[in-house]
């Protein structure tokens, strides 16, 4: 038997690979970490560092790792994921979980905070409200990957490159309440975009529907030059 990865994760999770620009080494870590009433806690983020000790397998892709004190109960295990506006997250269907206590009270799938994602509980089905988690920089890393494809279309006014490519985009900072807090800058201190492009950037990222707010800090240092720009954005203007 082995750990199992769905279209839906696999795609999901290809994605946040591009979009972080993360190396052709980066590997998915899966392990468990304790359980709760309603089942394991998982671990589950993208890492390049491996054990000596790592259990080592692949699914449609994506190569993973997970340490030999986990794997017995993770054998057999499938990761999905499942994008249901706000109830959005990876889900683990494990057939180790029936052997743990369930809450009788049921419930629906819950989507995840920025550090967390939903887990499945017995028979593989979602969990009762309050179930098993992930402790997950995963999920930290599909949300900004959501906001990234936001913010690529923006568009600077006078260079036709959007702002993410053209690193106008500082830093993206993701809050455990799913709140956003976003440092960026203009091309110049006189840019006469600098009232209206705040908002407009807030405007698209509260409207990924993780996001609970944005907040956006127009700053000044260090200034911009064009080095900050990606590769992508220097072969759409014929720089290389």
């Amino acid at each position: 038997m082995a750990i199992t990865i769905t279209d839906a994760a696999a795609t999901e999770i290809k994605k946040i690979i591009k979009d972080q620009g993360l190396s052709a080494g980066t590997v998915l870590r899966i392990g468990i970490k304790g359980r709760n009433p309603q089942g394991f806690n998982y671990i589950l983020d993208l890492t390049e560092a491996s054990r000596e000790n790592d259990i080592r397998l692949d699914s449609q892709g994506i190569n993973i790792v997970c340490d030999p004190e986990s794997h017995p109960n993770l054998d057999g295990t499938e990761l999905d994921f499942r994008d249901e506006g706000e109830r959005r997250g990876f889900v683990f269907k494990n057939p180790h979980a029936t052997k743990l206590p369930v809450n009788a009270s049921g419930g629906n799938f819950q989507g995840p905070k920025p550090a967390s994602a939903a887990a499945a509980g017995a028979a593989g089905e979602p969990p009762p409200a309050g179930g098993a988690t992930v402790t997950s920089a995963l999920m930290d890393k599909a949300i900004e990957a959501d906001i990234i494809e936001k913010l690529r279309t923006i568009y600077d006014p006078e260079i036709p490159v959007n702002i993410y490519d053209l690193g106008l985009i500082y830093k993206i900072d993701i809050s455990a309440e799913r709140e956003v807090n976003i440092e960026m800058t203009l091309t110049a201190p006189g840019c006469p975009v600098a009232g209206s492009m705040p908002p407009a950037v807030q405007q698209a990222v509260e409207s990924v529907d993780s996001v609970k707010a944005a907040k956006v800090n127009l700053v000044w240092e260090p200034p911009w030059t064009k080095d900050r720009m990606s590769e992508e954005a220097m072969l759409q203007l014929g720089m290389l």
